[in-house]
């Protein structure tokens, strides 16, 4: 029997996890009709079951903050981290909505759910082939014999191979049962040769994971891998008393291993969440990752589909988005790397430490600027053009890229003029003079930048002016920069 067409629609979804969820939303928010494939069953059990609390902003987008909330996920503050031999209690911002500790089926389930609310074409379960191109368009074969056609295809299908220069890490997990009158929090844990994560999770399980080299337990049968991971376990302060009287279920294992596609997509190909760069769970910011991936992936196939002169510019934010993320992921790791390297001592982390990003370039810290203090722009300063999200569009913004930022950054647009005052470097945003005024109350007269006092985000365009000396205090005899858009 030859393959029959189902439908043509503008764009095809294939993986429901996450990513796959979230651009299918947002796609039908912007008036697509979407198409999304997914293999698995519905409320298949999955491993990253923390979300912080700043997926809060990407669940509201997809408009999804009331079905999670009701959704009773476990909501802790903090977590209990033994990291470089200290135990710290560390706590979440009081003031500051919680995250959340969810059961991933149900989290899964309720994202599909939703996209079928926003008029998404859910197609479950049903295993996809390779996307291929035909002509202008893709063609996606079904297993069951069916094919959808459609303008754009989003790739979510998850981890495959890919580059990457991390040692290949692997996790091994159980989920326990009768572990009783125990405090939310997430632990977390370094040793020797191994990290440890564990969580309690809604309706009664317990996830205790170990990460170790993939070599320690590659080719083991069910039973020593069991053994391994018991033996393991016995090592950890924070798990070992907490899971002594209580009985897991099967011992699994999944690849940890931070990686990236090199491979560049072809014209009409989105690859979001692991199938474009996996982070170390050392974040648990995975799953916010993810979303926020597919969000972004939503938002280029839009401009592809309706403004197709602005195609190229799409794809290019996607790559470079992709790239910067998992850039900034791999930085912040190697911070703990080094944490937990100086403290052990030991390969298994020194190998993490040698194939690690080196961090970026810093600046000697210095003095809060006042706001009515001169600051010229920093002779290190390139103004450029970059492709940006503006709205529901992507489009090119003009941003400042500097040695000590991450890449170029559109929030110091402010600093178009060769000098000014640090007041109009906040402005025209009220409230972030506000949060600077407020910060300088609260602390005395030499503080000092970076120390994280102003935990917002939306002090990032003071932290250029200071932190990353991205403007200076000092005066420069030289030229104006031009601004990039009037080159």
């Amino acid at each position: 029997m030859p393959p029959r067409l189902l439908e043509v629609t503008d764009v095809t979804v294939v993986g429901g996890g996450p990513a796959g969820a979230a651009s299918a939303i947002r796609l039908a928010q912007l008036g697509h009709r979407v198409v999304l494939v997914e293999r698995a069953e519905r409320g298949r059990p999955h491993v990253g079951e923390s979300l912080p609390p700043t997926v809060l902003p990407l669940l509201q987008t997809l408009g999804v903050g009331e079905r999670v909330e009701a959704a009773r996920f476990l909501r802790p503050r903090g977590a209990i981290v033994q990291w470089d031999g200290v135990l710290r209690d560390v706590r979440d911002d009081a003031r500051d909505e919680p995250g959340f500790q969810v059961d991933r089926g149900r989290f899964d389930a309720l994202l599909l759910d939703a996209a079928c609310a926003c008029g998404v074409t859910l197609l479950q379960p049903v295993a996809a082939a390779e996307p291929q191109r035909d002509g202008g368009a893709w063609t996606v074969p079904l297993r069951d014999r069916r094919v959808v056609r459609s303008r754009v295809v989003v790739d979510a299908r998850g981890r495959r191979s890919m580059a990457g220069s991390q040692p290949a890490t692997v996790a091994l997990y159980a989920y326990w049962r009768d572990v009783n009158h125990i405090d939310p929090r997430t632990r977390v844990e370094a040793s020797r040769d191994a990290w440890y994560w564990g969580a309690p999770l809604p309706d009664g399980p317990f996830n205790a994971t170990v990460f170790i080299d993939a070599a320690r337990c590659a080719g083991l049968p069910r039973a020593q891998r069991a053994l391994l991971y018991r033996e393991l376990l016995a090592e950890s302060t924070l798990l070992r008393k907490l899971l002594n009287e209580s009985s897991p279920d099967e011992v699994q294992v999944c690849d940890a291993s931070v990686r990236t596609e090199s491979e560049p997509a072809p014209d009409g190909l989105l690859r979001v969440g692991e199938a474009a760069f996996t982070i170390d769970a050392l974040s648990s910011q995975g799953v916010q990752a993810a979303l926020r991936s597919g969000i972004q992936a939503a938002v280029c196939a839009h401009t592809m589909l309706q403004r197709p002169s602005s195609a190229a510019l799409a794809h290019r934010f996607h790559a470079e988005q992709a790239t910067r993320t998992a850039r900034h992921h791999a930085q912040l790791a190697q911070g703990f790397y080094a944490a937990a390297a100086r403290h052990h001592g030991s390969a298994f982390w020194q190998a993490r430490v040698d194939a690690g990003i080196a961090p970026r370039v810093t600046t000697e810290s210095r003095a809060w600027p006042a706001l009515d203090a001169m600051l010229t722009v920093d002779s290190r300063v390139r103004w450029t053009c970059v492709p940006a999200l503006d709205g529901e569009w992507i489009a090119l913004r003009d941003a400042i890229d500097h040695p000590s930022l991450d890449g170029p950054a559109i929030d110091a647009v402010a600093l178009a003029d060769p000098s000014c005052r640090a007041a109009a470097a906040v402005e025209p945003h009220p409230w972030r003079r506000a949060c600077l005024c407020a910060a300088r109350e609260a602390v005395a007269s030499g503080a000092r930048w970076p120390g994280r006092v102003v935990k917002r985000r939306r002090l990032c365009r003071l932290e250029f002016l200071a932190a990353f000396a991205v403007a200076r205090r000092d005066a420069l005899d030289r030229a104006p920069l031009p601004r990039a858009s009037a080159l």
